[in-house]
């Protein structure tokens, strides 16, 4: 049985690594892995929001099917994750850093938690009453994210490290008990990093370095700038905020350079794991990703929450030894060094190949495409946003190249390669590519009882928030930021 590495990162767009036709932001490491394993061109969230993104991803259902659509809902203690089906193969099951837990069971199935997470474990402890964040403190939110960027040392930038530091000290131990002949059990591990999640600071040489950049992108900035100012689809007006294209421009820069410290961190991770693997002469597999994308400003949204592109698409890979990862492993496309796979996936597609991948004999001969695959399903995606008080489903299903959304009962239909800024309703026009979507959206009376059951847990939450800000309850999940880490940065 193989060892599985799988680093999963928060807010990281498809868009902003080095695979997407642009060199905004450097990502050596990544494409150094996909070049040494599998790139997926199209995978998407099932959810464009930490938590049902997360609790999806790890149960194997769809937020609708768990009824968990925002930040301050539980994973209900006695619904399966993929740490429990590993668990019972056999497999040590260790969790360190972000999975974004909320209440008192931070493990769900896991084995072990070895650093807790950035956020708050209850209702009513984050946001602006994190007096640990200092000049930080709520910037954490799309709200107020735009109010400490530049450059300079953040919570995330501290905690980030805390993470990589005990995966790479796991990573040593496991090495020094296998070169001793200690037997141990497999070892499915997940690093969970925070950025380049807001707030929008990174140190300051990278901030320079792409605000320099930046000041020199000629027309690629022009494009960008554009997008500032596309408009949004009216669902998402209440997710506008007011930034002038310099502020924006900070903005890109910090996150730019947050992309560039991760993919750092994803390297040493990766040379740590295959040097631990190689030496023990075991087959393994290393898997990177991330639980939605970032607006970044574009259509003057910042933060996930959209059915668009940047919000949900991103970044897949995978690498590791043995018959799957072989070089003869089709299908796959080359193109850049890499092997290339055009299917869309969704991140349900990773945890159920996951599984595969951990259930020998059960992946028997299968290729690495064939493990991590939709396995002919589309990508569905749901969301519920609130527009003027009031809450609205919205749904997007990926039939390539076209997504199909639906957002408030109102179809709307873009070509993905021909209109890759999602700026043309083909609706009116294809009328049939409804008809064949239809069947993957939700009925109305179930998307119905989504929107009643979603208003009662807000009620809900609301009452635990108002016990959280009184009683204070004491957080061992969640790690403090350091004195260093609380001075707003410089822009």
């Amino acid at each position: 049985m193989r060892d599985i590495l799988l680093v999963m990162s928060d807010q990281h767009s498809w868009f902003y690594t080095g695979f997407a036709g642009n060199r905004t932001a450097d990502t050596p490491s990544l494409e150094r892995i996909a070049g040494e394993g599998y790139l997926w061109e199209r995978c998407y969230c099932n959810a464009p929001l930490c938590v049902p993104s997360r609790m999806s991803f790890l149960s194997g259902l769809l937020p609708s099917e768990l009824g968990i659509f925002n930040n301050d809902t539980t994973l209900p203690i006695d619904m399966p994750t993929i740490a429990h089906d590993l668990g019972a193969m056999g497999y040590r099951t260790v969790l360190i850093g972000r999975m974004h837990f909320k209440g008192d069971d931070q493990k769900h199935g896991f084995d072990e938690r070895l650093v807790g997470d950035i956020t708050s474990q209850y209702w009513g402890t984050g946001g602006k009453n994190r007096t640990d964040f200092g000049a930080f403190a709520g910037t954490t939110n799309r709200k107020h994210c735009l109010e400490a960027v530049g450059g300079g040392y953040s919570p995330v930038m501290a905690y980030d490290e805390q993470v990589l530091s005990a995966a790479l000290d796991y990573l040593k131990q496991l090495e020094e008990g296998d070169k001793a002949g200690i037997k141990r059990e497999p070892v499915f591990l997940v690093a969970g990093f925070y950025g380049p999640h807001f707030p929008f600071a990174c140190s300051p040489k990278l901030y320079e370095k792409y605000m320099k950049r930046l000041a020199e992108a000629g027309p690629e900035r022009t494009d960008w700038e554009k997008g500032l100012q596309r408009e949004a689809l009216p669902e998402y007006s209440g997710y506008l905020q007011s930034c002038t294209e310099e502020k924006a421009a900070s903005c890109r820069a910090a996150y730019c350079g947050l992309v560039e410290t991760l993919d750092g961190y994803v390297g040493e991770l990766y040379d740590a794991f295959c040097r631990l693997e190689k030496n023990a002469g075991k087959e393994y597999a290393f898997l990177y990703t991330s639980d939605h994308g970032e607006q970044l400003g574009k259509r003057r949204i910042f933060g996930k929450q959209t059915l668009y592109e940047d919000a949900v698409r991103v970044p897949f890979l995978a690498a590791g030894s043995g018959n799957c990862f072989a070089e003869n492993s089709l299908p796959y496309e080359t193109g850049a060094g890499f092997r290339k796979i055009t299917e869309p996936l969704s991140l349900l597609d990773i945890s159920n190949g996951i599984v595969r991948l951990a259930g020998e004999p059960e992946c028997g001969n299968m290729t690495c495409p064939e493990v991590f695959s939709a396995q002919g399903r589309p990508v569905r995606i749901q969301q519920i946003l609130e527009k003027d008080g009031e809450l609205l489903m919205a749904e997007a299903v990926i039939l390539f190249p076209y997504k199909i959304t639906r957002i408030n009962g109102r179809f709307r239909i873009f070509h993905l390669l021909e209109d890759p800024e999602e700026t043309e309703d083909l609706s009116g026009k294809c009328r049939d590519m409804i008809q064949e979507a239809e069947q993957y959206f939700l009925p109305e009376e179930e998307a119905a009882a989504c929107l009643a059951r979603e208003k009662t847990q807000i009620r809900r939450h609301q009452r635990l928030k108002t016990w959280g800000k009184v009683k204070h309850p004491k957080e061992s999940a969640v790690v403090t930021a350091p004195e260093a880490a609380r001075h707003k940065p410089a822009e």
